[in-house]
């Protein structure tokens, strides 16, 4: 799953309620501000653990008394499948609310599986085991109405690092009535090259721009993600006494991770390419 956002329950923050909870990931997710971090949720009889995709450490460990409130936030923005928690544990003063977007396994099947754990620790009961089993032959069953997968399965576009806004920064093509395209075609390329292939040419440098700012993009929003994450992250260290790892500190350092210095390098290059095909 992906995590989307963590709010503090804080009227300072104008957040009393779920509900002012979600209207805010609904505003985020309206303005584009929304980076989602790729992690794994385990749900067993203790705890709810978060862990990092690449080297599996354990990002959050939520003990099960306090998880507070868990439901489902379903097709309301373009994230349609989200999973909210309330957690707080006798350190905070004021509890958490956490989102997920569930992709591979739906938000139903991850909330119902919570709230069977729940149900067994307040309880004593054994109603997990079932949960599962049924959750089991939900999938299975979808698996055997979805056809077979033909070939690779294609890349996901993370729509909400590119959206719209990357849609506003696309390089049409020169028409070919374009005073520009005249003045290009008519000196001394009509010597070197036909318009055919000239069109070709740039149509080709086009796409090249294109695929090169959409690169860009990503890059620069993994940047206000990092950067974010590192401005909420250090509002939680204030005034903290003990050096302990409070709640949410573990997603909020892996969200502030910044990009390597390879990848840095690399934007850099795409960004002077970038400028060579613009003044061409």
């Amino acid at each position: 799953l992906q995590h989307l956002a963590t709010f503090i329950m804080d009227k300072s923050e104008s957040i009393t309620t779920v509900d002012d909870a979600i209207r805010k990931l609904i505003l985020l997710n309206s303005k584009e501000k929304i980076w989602t971090q790729e992690m794994l949720l385990q749900v067993n009889d203790k705890s709810i653990r978060l862990l990092d995709c690449e080297t599996q450490e354990e990002l959050e460990d939520f003990p099960l008394p306090t998880v507070q409130h868990c439901q489902t936030v379903l097709n309301q923005m373009r994230y349609s499948s989200i999973l909210l928690l309330v957690c707080q544990d006798s350190e905070q003063h004021k509890p958490d609310i956490h989102f997920f977007n569930c992709d591979e396994v739906e938000a139903e099947m991850v909330h119902e599986d919570i709230e069977s754990a729940l149900a067994d620790h307040k309880h004593g009961k054994k109603i997990r085991p079932q949960t599962l089993k049924a959750n089991q032959e939900k999938i299975k069953q979808r698996q055997s109405i979805l056809p077979p997968p033909q070939g690779p399965a294609p890349i996901p576009i993370q729509h909400d690092m590119r959206g719209s806004a990357m849609n506003r920064n696309r390089v049409a093509p020169p028409s070919q009535h374009d005073p520009d395209y005249e003045r290009r075609s008519s000196g001394s390329h009509d010597h070197e090259e036909s318009r055919a292939m000239l069109a070709q040419k740039i149509e080709k440098e086009t796409q090249i721009l294109n695929c090169t700012l959409d690169d860009i993009e990503v890059f620069v929003a993994r940047l206000q993600k990092a950067a974010e994450a590192f401005r909420q992250l250090n509002q939680r260290k204030k005034g903290k006494k003990n050096k302990k790892k409070g709640p949410a500190e573990g997603m909020l350092t892996l969200r502030a991770r910044p990009p390597s210095e390879a990848e840095f390098i690399d934007c850099f290059q795409k960004t002077k390419l970038a400028f060579n095909l613009l003044v061409r």
